[in-house]
C-alpha cells in the first residue's frame, strides 16, 4: 500500500508542479497531506489478494458531475491551499489499487498505467520514469491541454 499511494501522491504532485500555480512549499504541503489522508482511507479498503475489491473506494474522481474529489478538498483544506490552485483537468480518475495505479482523462477515453508497483524496485529510477512518462502522456492528450489552458487562463484572472 505505501507504494502504491507514494506513486499516486508522486503522480498527482507532478501534474501540480506542471498545471498548477503552487510554490514548492505549498506542493509539499499539499503532497503530505494527501499521503497521510489516503493511508487513513485505505487501510480498511485494501485487499492485496483481491485487487478489485474496495477499487470504487480508492478512486479520486472529479468531472462535470463533482467538479472536486473529496478526498483532494480535504487534503487541501489541511495543507492551506486553493484546489483550484492544483490546476488539476475538470476530467480524471485516479485508481489507487494494490499492484497498480491507474489514471484516465475525461469520462470517455481509456485508462492507462501510471505505476505497476511490483516491477518498480526502490533505488532504480522506474517509478520515477513511469511516472514522469505518465505525466507526459496528460500533456499529449489534446483535451487535456485544451482544458491547462483554460485553466490557467482562468486562473490568471481569479
Amino acid at each position: 500500500m505505501k507504494e502504491e499511494i507514494a506513486a499516486a501522491v508522486f503522480f498527482l504532485a507532478r501534474l501540480v508542479k506542471r498545471y498548477g500555480c503552487l510554490d514548492n512549499d505549498s506542493r509539499e504541503r499539499f503532497a503530505a497531506s494527501l499521503t497521510s489522508l489516503l493511508f487513513e482511507s485505505y487501510k480498511n479498503h485494501w485487499h492485496p489478494s483481491a485487487p478489485a475489491r474496495g477499487q470504487a473506494y480508492r478512486c479520486l474522481r472529479m468531472n462535470s458531475v463533482r467538479l472536486q474529489d473529496p478526498v483532494l478538498e480535504q487534503a487541501c483544506e489541511r495543507s492551506g491551499v486553493r484546489y483550484e490552485d492544483l490546476g488539476l483537468p475538470q476530467e480524471l480518475t485516479v485508481w489507487v489499487d494494490p499492484g497498480e495505479v491507474s489514471c484516465r482523462y475525461g469520462e470517455h477515453s481509456s485508462p492507462f498505467c501510471v505505476s505497476v508497483v511490483d516491477n518498480c524496485r526502490r533505488g532504480d529510477g522506474e517509478l520515477s520514469r513511469r511516472i514522469h512518462e505518465a505525466v507526459e502522456r496528460a500533456s499529449l492528450e489534446p483535451r487535456l491541454c485544451l482544458l491547462m489552458h483554460f485553466c490557467r487562463g482562468k486562473k490568471n484572472f481569479v
